[in-house]
């Protein structure tokens, strides 16, 4: 099959649209599968691990291969629920176009809007597919408007039914005029019925006025009511999808298996090739030519861990073919890699194959140094790609293994869900000495911890995550504090008196020494120095970690055989925090940065909430019809913020969080936290 045969198209939409309903039907018709697969039942292709069966949604991206007529389509079937961006963004990087599947009972939904941005970032041709036709309250004159109000862009309808829900029977092609019902799955043309004529035409009429904005000799015809062939139509139109100056929107029954034959045949004409790109933007190198006869690259798009292979690599070919046994560049990583075996997905299952070559979408297995977003490449001409572009987490657990001596397996079993899952990041607090998780979201964390359960057996607990709180001083203070130990044999003497003061905020930690004429000894002044350290994990108050702070140790004393090493440490982390006690402490805490992005209709709702969560608001800025507000917000109000936000905002919102500073509690809840601390501390 040669390079332009191959289409890779990315299935796309808000969680429950019918996107691996749609791949069943896709398979089905086409003759890949027997049966008709049900995600009720947990008998399609694409869901296939326990945790996407269970749920009964998907959770990963998979690919399955489709022939048609001559053409090969991948389709990537992704998960609709935005905790797992991380797949859909991966499949956005190896496709060539986007179906976009909107359900025609409940209309565009925030993941539609969301998955319609990301494909217009990455330059996908997008057709949109209204599904669910014969559903209940399906509708899909409603849902065309819902989608000409929402989404941007030249978007036209190509098809409009005969009948709805219940009633759903056929459709009128809008090229050509001609009406189709499927009595048999196969499609049959009928006579246009009279109760869809009037409203055909004048879908028709919108149709043809979206394709000569995007042709310059037809907008002329148009103009001057000159008649346009149906072929001249066809023609502009097909190549307007390609270029995406238009989106069209087509319809189907996906558990019906109704307009699936239509659609695949329309997929063949309206999807780009992997000739029809541009060139990509490079980091390194000279930008790829794609297509077969040029020098090999490809892209990691996705990494999975397979029980029996190991570490398998999902790569899409940009350009040149690779057979096995060749040696190739990780140009992102700079290691050389032995291709042994080559593959080509469906499901979960993997076939080899004698090469891959552009455009297809490939696995390599057993390689343990490519990661999601590397860019695979010739020897000689080296190019490397830029990395994916994920968003940062933003919700995080702490982990705590159940049984005891678990904590290495742990530690390998997350790595490999970190190898798997790049949007997953791991987190191991020296302050608040948590192993802590961050995820997209609860599902998205929930799912992480079922798979350490399932797949690597290691049971954990969860929390949240403690807030990793610290201490510091407003005032200075001034302390001495006598070690003495005589209890037989050798005894401990020393005697420290330091000062301590503020320092500014970010400043961390100074060490002064100020002693004069030896009243401690210089051999000693750098056991003073770490037991003051080893003070600052500890504190005054509540027992965080000390920042922002000087001690100057000006004076004491030793004894000419007790005095050594841990007693000077001893006497200058008591006298360290005896000081601290009088220098008036304070607690601080960690204040994030957060961006959220809004629709206007909600950024009212959402800054009166933040004022109740003690944010400092810091602007506004709008982006066409979003807002986003920054704001100063403790970490502490915003642990479960991911799911407040959602029902704020009927799921439309998204946010993001990093470390900014740190800032004073105020006194009545630093009281409380460090009363807390010490009951626990206290317990334990």
């Amino acid at each position: 099959m040669s390079e332009v045969n191959i289409r890779n198209v990315a299935v796309l939409s808000h969680s429950g649209a019918g996107k691996t309903s749609l791949v069943e039907a896709f398979l089905f018709r086409s003759g890949a599968k027997g049966s008709l697969g049900k995600v009720e039942e947990g008998t399609t292709v694409t869901d296939y691990t326990p945790e996407e069966q269970r749920r009964k949604i998907s959770i990963y991206t998979s690919v399955v291969p489709v022939s048609w007529q001559g053409n090969l389509f991948n389709f990537l079937d992704t998960p609709g629920y935005a905790d797992f961006v991380g797949e859909i963004r991966a499949a956005q990087l190896a496709a060539d176009a986007a179906v976009v599947v909107v359900s025609a009972v409940s209309g565009v939904a925030v993941g539609t809007e969301r998955v319609w941005t990301s494909s217009e970032e990455r330059e996908l041709n997008r057709i949109i597919v209204v599904n669910k036709m014969d559903r209940e309250n399906a509708d899909f004159f409603r849902t065309m408007a819902d989608i000409e109000a929402t989404l941007p862009g030249n978007i036209a309808a190509v098809q409009v039914p005969i009948g709805q829900a219940q009633d759903f029977r056929g459709l009128v092609d809008l090229l050509s005029m001609k009406a189709y019902v499927w009595p048999q799955g196969d499609p049959v043309e009928i006579p246009i019925p009279d109760e869809i004529k009037g409203i055909a035409g004048e879908y028709r009429e919108r149709l043809i006025e979206a394709i000569v904005e995007t042709d310059d000799e037809l907008m002329m015809s148009y103009l001057e009511d000159a008649a346009i062939e149906d072929t001249a139509l066809a023609e502009a139109f097909y190549a307007a999808v390609r270029r995406n100056e238009l989106t069209p929107v087509l319809l189907a029954s996906a558990t019906q298996v109704a307009g699936i034959s239509m659609l695949l045949d329309f997929l063949s004409r309206g999807v780009r090739d992997i000739t029809d790109h541009g060139l990509l933007a490079v980091e390194e190198g000279t930008p790829p030519t794609l297509g077969l006869n040029q020098p090999f690259c490809a892209r990691v798009f996705k990494t999975t861990i397979d029980p029996y292979l190991g570490k398998v690599t999902m790569l899409r070919v940009l350009s040149g073919m690779l057979k096995p046994g060749e040696v190739i560049l990780d140009s992102s990583q700079g290691v050389e890699l032995k291709a042994a075996h080559l593959y080509t997905p469906f499901g979960k299952e993997l076939k080899e194959v004698k090469q891959l070559s552009a455009g297809m979408i490939g696995a390599l297995t057993k390689l343990t140094e490519p990661k999601t977003g590397d860019t695979l490449c010739d020897k000689i001409k080296v190019v490397k790609l830029p990395p994916i572009n994920l968003p940062s987490p933003v919700m995080a657990i702490a982990l705590y293994p159940k049984a005891r001596g678990d904590e290495d397996k742990l530690s390998g079993a997350l790595q490999k869900l970190l190898d798997e899952d790049p949007t997953l990041k791991l987190e191991r607090n020296s302050e608040t000495h948590e192993t802590v998780l961050w995820g997209m979201g609860h599902i998205h964390l929930e799912v992480a911890t079922e798979k350490l359960r399932e797949r690597y057996n290691v049971e954990v607990e969860t929390r949240q995550p403690k807030i990793p709180y610290r201490e510091t001083i407003t005032g200075h203070g001034d302390a001495r504090y006598r070690h003495k130990k005589q209890s037989g044999g050798a005894g401990q003497f020393a005697e420290v008196a330091l000062r301590v003061e503020p320092l500014p905020r970010g400043a961390g930690f100074e060490f002064v020494n100020a002693v004069v004429g030896g009243t401690i000894p210089t051999q000693f002044i750098p056991s003073c120095e770490k037991g003051i350290r080893s003070a600052l994990a500890e504190g005054a108050l509540g027992g965080f970690t000390v920042v922002d702070v000087r001690a100057t140790p000006y004076d004491g004393k030793d004894h000419p055989v007790d005095s050594k090493d841990i007693a000077f440490q001893i006497a200058a982390a008591q006298a360290f925090k005896e000081a601290m006690l009088q220098a008036k402490p304070v607690l601080l805490e960690p204040i994030m940065l957060l961006k959220v992005r809004v629709p206007e209709r909600s950024t009212g709702d959402v800054i009166s909430d933040l004022n109740t969560r003690r944010g400092r608001i810091l602007g506004m800025d709008a982006e066409g019809s979003v807002s986003v507000i920054s704001a100063h917000v403790p970490l502490a109000e915003i642990q479960n913020y991911s799911a407040d936000l959602r029902s704020m905002t009927g799921g439309r919102g998204a946010f993001s969080i990093k470390l900014e500073t740190y800032a004073e509690v105020p006194a009545h809840l630093a009281q409380k936290i460090v009363e807390e601390r010490r009951a626990a501390k206290a317990a334990s």
